[in-house]
């Protein structure tokens, strides 16, 4: 409902600045900031940085290089667009810490940033989740609390049952994915880095096309 809602906005965000006053504007930018979170929740990056050009656009951003940079820097400062743009860059460089502490209740810009502040932690949480599955045979109760960025052991037991994951001795037991059977430690060694080699490739790749 919120993407239609954007959508029917978007049209007269285009009219010239003059002809709607500075309180809305304010608006603008915050309705704007509220749709690159939901598209950051949803992985739609493709969207965001769609978006993110046509803001970039519409200030004067499409000559140079240098003055394409200082242009994105300009949205950053932005209270509003500024909080999904970094959102996105942490997300990118896989700095889940600095995600995590900004999407605090002391971090968001607003309160209605919160909801889908919570959301994209979810999602964080869920992609973390699938790539521990194939990277480790399982992972002390503590240690996964922290990977997860969840408050308590006991949100790591609740979280553990609702992905079918085993809680035994103090430790998560993940599914043996089918043909991995009885794996090496080394062989553990090696899956962890493809995981970390694939993620950071996605986000090269991401760059490349933006």
């Amino acid at each position: 409902a919120f993407t239609r809602y954007f959508q029917q906005l978007a049209p007269f965000y285009e009219l010239p600045a003059s002809s709607y006053s500075s309180q809305s504007e304010g608006q603008r930018s915050k309705v704007t900031g509220l749709y690159l979170l939901l598209l950051l929740t949803k992985g739609d990056y493709a969207e965001f940085h769609t978006v993110l050009e046509g803001l970039e656009t519409e200030m004067g951003a499409q000559q140079q290089q240098q003055q394409q940079g200082k242009m994105r820097k300009g949205l950053e400062e932005d209270k509003f667009i500024g909080y999904p743009v970094k959102l996105e860059r942490w997300l990118m460089e896989g700095s889940y810490d600095r995600v995590w502490k900004a999407v605090g209740r002391e971090g968001v810009p607003g309160e209605e940033f919160e909801v889908f502040s919570e959301v994209l932690i979810g999602t964080i949480r869920s992609e973390i989740a699938s790539c521990s599955e194939k990277a480790y045979p399982s992972l002390p109760i503590p240690n996964a609390k922290n990977l997860l960025f969840l408050d308590s052991e006991g949100g790591v037991v609740d979280f553990a049952q609702s992905r079918g994951w085993t809680v035994k001795d103090g430790r998560i037991w993940f599914p043996l994915q089918q043909g991995e059977g009885g794996r090496s430690e080394k062989e553990i060694l090696v899956a962890s880095g493809q995981v970390i080699e694939n993620t950071i490739g996605y986000a090269r790749e991401l760059e490349t096309i933006v």
